[in-house]
């Protein structure tokens, strides 16, 4: 901190972060419920949580805690390996809601009979850019270092939110660093461009749109107030090479989220005609409708269909080799 107020305004931020949080999974635990209760019930995935190490030179004995999705056909067998997609939770960045994303993790290992795993990781402001992204990269190596069940040459990234922002450059800027083959990203209501200002996200009919304050205290704890930082490429995935992009690319977007304009820049970016974009707008869905969404609503029929896009672009995508 170079300056007595820097060092204010960063404890005002860590502890409004450090309240958010509280509230926030309180209000999501009948919705997390909900969704668990239909994992076990409709998909019939087994489900266990695993450590796996990191390349954490600071802690050699941190772990990255992991929700690993078998499908219901069961573990691969020597000589034929399964597919895998790497899950990362929305967060803001902050806010460790893992698990969140259970009923869409349980489903694509039934449908797509592939492995899912769901990954943690570390959250700001303890922990800023770019520790979320060294474990993302971290869980996707060690993914590759398993090869007597999940097929390296088979890969694909999926998240929400920030997860899906996180994904994005997974798949983009840091893919031809990994040691498996991204194949395919799945990005629900993803975070495109973190420069952008709160003039910049102007929609029609927004539905509960999240703050532009909340936005920034995200973004600020993750990243920091620098500009060029925030159009980093490992920072927003509007700014990667297109060329880096996988060959197929599932972008889903909410009508009523203000994150939509920039969800939409970016599938229109990188749309060229050298890759498969597959482009999804929820008209009338806000940020996060999808989290225990009920049997008979619109928010349950919106996330039937994100769904099932994402079940068949990540089906084509693994059988097109």
């Amino acid at each position: 901190m170079s300056s007595p107020w820097e060092l204010l305004e960063y404890i005002r931020r860590t502890l409004i972060v450090l309240l958010g949080r509280n509230f926030f999974n309180f209000v999501h635990i009948l919705a997390i419920r909900r969704d668990r209760q239909l994992a076990l019930s409709t998909y019939g995935a087994s489900v266990e949580e695993l450590h796996i190490p990191t390349s954490d030179e600071k802690d050699r004995n941190r772990k990255i805690k992991v929700h690993l999705y078998t499908p219901p056909s069961g573990p691969a067998s020597p000589g034929s390996q399964k597919p895998v997609v790497v899950n990362l939770h929305g967060s803001g960045w902050t806010i460790p809601f893992h698990g969140s994303d259970l009923a869409f993790c349980a489903r694509i290992a039934k449908e797509v009979d592939a492995y899912v795993i769901d990954a943690d990781y570390r959250k700001a402001p303890e922990n800023p850019f770019p520790a979320a992204l060294e474990d993302v990269k971290d869980v996707l190596d060690w993914v590759a270092s398993q090869p007597e069940r999940f097929d390296a040459s088979r890969v694909a990234v999926s998240g929400a939110s920030a997860g899906g922002s996180l994904a994005l450059i997974a798949s983009s800027t840091l893919r031809k660093s990994l040691k498996v083959d991204v194949k395919a990203v799945i990005a629900h209501y993803p975070v495109t461009d973190l420069s952008l200002k709160a003039e910049d996200r102007i929609i029609p009919k927004p539905v509960n749109p999240l703050p532009p304050p909340i936005l920034e205290l995200f973004y600020s704890n993750y990243v920091g107030t620098d500009v060029a930082m925030r159009k980093d490429p490992r920072v927003s995935p509007m700014y990667a090479k297109i060329d880096d992009y996988p060959a197929t690319v599932v972008i889903v977007a909410c009508g009523g989220d203000t994150l939509s304009v920039e969800a939409k820049r970016l599938a229109d970016k990188i749309d060229d005609g050298k890759r498969k974009v597959v482009r999804c707008m929820l008209e009338d869905m806000n940020h996060g409708y999808d989290v225990g969404a009920k049997p008979g609503t619109k928010e349950w029929e919106s996330r039937e269909k994100a769904h099932a896009l994402s079940i068949e672009a990540l089906k084509e995508s693994f059988e097109r080799d």
